[in-house]
């Protein structure tokens, strides 16, 4: 896919979006509509994590400024909201490329966030060592003003070092040779103290589906695990997995999904992956294959070389979809979206044995508006669902 080609589809998805809020924000909540928008409110985008000290942090993106907040009683009540870009910027965030929040041991706050420069959807990277005063916003790929960029992944080590992750079409020339999958997974890591610039960039998986955002957690020896949405022969858009050496470097990647779904398109619809405290890989994953179609979660105790058999999630007759899964100690919590013509549901389950029985579905938030995916997020005790929609705005809800 050429980059003027992937441009299109990207903006055509964001404008899809966009009428699909106004929508949404007429005839479902009743609320009225002022003007067009060619973007979904970046306010659905809204972003939490916990603190080690129990202190709950928020990204809130806006139209052309992104502030950092924080609250001392769950989201009850938050402070005054501290603005990152001085300069106005147009953010830009979508269902499956939104901003990303991270707090390390010490209580150092990281902020990743889109924005369109010299190419739409461009990767912004702020920190702070107290959430007092950030720095001052840098581009993330060292290809940020030539070549397309977009659903950047960051994760946070227990040394302090960010990590990230994100696609990257620079190598449209090589895939127009050679066919396969439309871009490629670039990788770099950076110490907390390297604020200007970062050290240079590179290719960690080509052949990946455009517009699926990838998902990455922190294997117990602290090195990442990516799962990602593959293009294999045929037009095959199945899901594979590789963990990156202590240099930064990936190996082949091993195929996960065998669900053989065929589909010269883009599902927008990218897995997620959590690694609990005992080196089990979680997963969960949406696909319309001809081996088998709906939403999934597997469990791997061999470093992802294996997976248990895929338990369905939901109801197959309200679209189930945009699920995640995070573990926390034995704790297992995975959460997704169904929509019954009407409302869209929040449905949790819940595990105290990491896996082994699941409580039933519940329905833990719900709203007849427009919403962002939902997202779980943990204080080191207890597991929270974070979701945003536009009727109701930024909820915390404890899985229990």
């Amino acid at each position: 896919m050429t980059q003027n080609k992937l441009k299109t589809v990207l903006k055509l998805y964001r404008g899809v979006i966009g009428i699909l809020v106004t929508l949404l924000f007429l005839f479902m909540a009743n609320a009225p509509v002022y003007s067009e928008e060619t973007k979904p409110n970046q306010k659905l985008f809204t972003v939490a994590a916990f603190g080690p000290d129990g202190r709950l942090w928020r990204v809130n993106p806006a139209q052309d400024s992104v502030a950092v907040d924080y609250s001392l009683d769950y989201g009850k009540t938050f402070s005054k909201p501290l603005r990152i870009n001085t300069k106005p910027q147009a953010i830009n965030s979508w269902n499956e490329n939104p901003p990303s929040l991270s707090v390390d041991k010490q209580g150092r706050v990281y902020v990743l966030y889109f924005a369109d420069d010299k190419q739409d959807y461009t990767t912004f990277f702020s920190k702070s060592e107290d959430g007092g005063h950030f720095s001052e916003p840098v581009k993330v790929s060292s290809k940020a003003d030539a070549s397309v960029h977009y659903q950047t992944e960051m994760l946070i080590d227990s040394q302090g070092k960010a990590h990230f992750l994100w696609h990257d079409d620079r190598d449209a020339t090589e895939y127009k040779k050679t066919g396969g999958g439309d871009l490629s997974i670039y990788y770099v890591a950076t110490e907390f103290s390297n604020t200007h610039s970062f050290p240079p960039d590179h290719r960690i998986a080509k052949n990946i589906c455009s517009c699926c955002r990838s998902a990455m957690a922190m294997d117990v020896d602290g090195r990442p695990v990516v799962l990602a949405r593959f293009v294999y022969p045929g037009n095959i858009r199945d899901h594979g997995m590789f963990k990156l050496a202590a240099d930064g470097t990936a190996g082949e990647p091993w195929r996960v999904t065998y669900d053989d779904w065929k589909i010269e398109g883009c599902p927008t619809h990218g897995p997620a992956l959590s690694i609990s405290d005992d080196g089990r890989y979680h997963i969960t994953w949406f696909s319309q294959g001809k081996a088998q179609s709906g939403l999934f979660y597997a469990v791997s105790s061999d470093q992802g070389k294996t997976f248990s058999k895929p338990l369905k999630l939901g109801d197959g007759s309200k679209l189930p979809g945009r699920a995640d899964v995070m573990a926390l100690g034995k704790q297992l919590a995975v959460v997704w979206k169904e929509f019954d013509g009407v409302k869209t549901r929040v449905q949790a389950i819940h595990s105290e044995d990491n896996g082994s029985h699941w409580s039933a579905p519940t329905t833990v938030a719900d709203t007849s508006s427009a919403s962002a995916h939902p997202a779980l997020i943990n204080d080191g005790k207890r597991l929270f669902l974070s979701w945003n929609s536009a009727d109701k705005g930024f909820q915390l809800i404890q899985i229990d």
